[in-house]
């Protein structure tokens, strides 16, 4: 089953406060997979400073950095 809600997030970095999709589950048997796919990729971007990321209420740090 597909799950996606809409749900009031304060942003990390500026501490705005907006509403946001969220999806939590996406089912891959239903719809078309452009859509899914769109979906499962989607990105919160706060409306006041445009930080992104999948969920712009927390920080994701760059597991990829060179120590």
């Amino acid at each position: 089953m597909t799950k996606v809600i809409k749900k009031n997030v304060k942003c990390i970095k500026c501490g705005t406060e907006s509403e946001q999709m969220i999806v939590h589950s996406v089912n891959y048997l239903l719809g078309k997979k452009e859509d899914n796919d769109k979906l499962r990729e989607h990105q919160q971007v706060c409306p006041n400073c445009n930080y992104t990321n999948s969920d712009i209420s927390i920080e994701i740090s760059d597991s990829k950095k060179k120590i």
